[in-house]
């Protein structure tokens, strides 16, 4: 591929990882579950295994959810904070929902 050619994303990533700049990610999933009661809103602390040097962007999704059969399904997840070693989440139901268990995937990079 013509290094003139590139996309100017794929040029910044390149950089990035190749050492003109720190370029470093960070993934894991964390799961909250419980029956018969429901043990949301739950607020969780994911600590990085090594602190970044600044801090990163994170990403994340929900991987997994178990709900009442006979009720709405409905999920909400924030971003409460970021920090270079650590960053938190909240997660819990929305409206009338019963949820049972709800996992989180994430990645964390800089």
């Amino acid at each position: 591929m013509d290094v003139f050619h590139m996309d100017l994303k794929f040029l910044v990533v390149l950089f990035t990882c190749i050492g003109l700049v720190s370029c470093r990610c960070e993934s894991g999933e964390v799961t909250v579950s419980s029956y018969p009661k429901p043990p949301f809103p739950k607020r969780e602390i994911i600590k990085f295994k090594q602190p970044f040097m600044d801090r990163p962007a994170v990403m994340y999704g929900i991987k997994m959810i178990d709900s009442a059969y006979n009720k709405n399904t409905r999920a909400d997840v924030k971003l409460l904070w970021v920090r270079p070693e650590a960053f938190s989440i909240l997660m819990k139901s929305a409206y009338d929902s019963h949820l049972y268990g709800l996992g989180v995937s994430w990645m964390a990079c800089l």
